[in-house]
């Protein structure tokens, strides 16, 4: 009989560098409002199955959304460093608004031309970088929990490239046209089968949250 693993995709709760326009430091906590939001989702995740396992970026906002869901769920996050957001390199802890004023077009300019270059920086990552480390991430885990219901917390612009590559979704118009949004703690529902077939069963959605969350960036 065939083998069907499903795997449901989160981004994490707010965090205060969210509702400024910052791109985040690898130790970024959630704010009040994203441990809220972290909390309604482990209320509707209990509600809708039993999970298998949970796995998460090891950057603290992804672990902290990952603990409290973990706690309503028995689970215990295990972390996966190939889950981290895109690295802004020298961006990090900077204001989207200041790096407007010292590099042409900023962010926004590097996702409008499709992630392709490298952000600056040595550490500075591009989309192709992200992708080749989350799916490679992602494939280990279905080998490894094959016809089980798995859960994966991450991060904006991580899950946006990955879903593209999952679905075979031209990465860089993904990006250019954001056709894969995700809010803080945007649930994503995929299928793969024993032929690495990919399935996409619900994208980006925040239901379980009293009202949609004020448009919040992405890092």
């Amino acid at each position: 009989m065939e083998t069907v693993t499903t795997l449901v995709l989160v981004r994490h709760g707010e965090t205060a560098g969210n509702r400024e326009g910052r791109f985040q430091t690898y130790d970024t906590p959630l704010s009040p409002a994203g441990r809220a939001q972290a909390a309604r989702l482990a209320e509707r995740l209990a509600a809708d199955a039993t999970f298998d396992a949970l796995y998460s970026s090891d950057l603290r906002r992804t672990m902290e959304t990952a603990e409290i869901v973990g706690e309503r769920l028995g689970l215990q996050p295990t972390p996966e460093v190939a889950l981290r957001e895109l690295d802004v390199g020298d961006w990090k802890g900077q204001l989207r608004t200041d790096v407007l004023d010292h590099a042409s077009g900023g962010f926004e300019a590097w996702v409008l031309a499709g992630g392709l270059d490298r952000l600056p920086g040595a550490e500075g990552e591009c989309s192709e970088d992200v992708s080749r480390r989350a799916r490679s991430s992602i494939d280990a885990i279905v080998q490894r929990h094959r016809g089980e219901l798995l859960l994966v917390v991450s991060h904006g612009l991580t899950l946006a490239i990955l879903l593209a590559e999952l679905q075979g979704w031209d990465r860089a118009e993904t990006l250019r046209e954001r056709r894969a949004p995700q809010g803080n703690t945007a649930v994503n529902v995929l299928e793969v089968d024993d032929t690495g077939t990919w399935r996409c069963l619900l994208l980006g959605c925040v239901a379980h949250l009293d009202q949609p969350p004020v448009a919040t960036r992405a890092l």
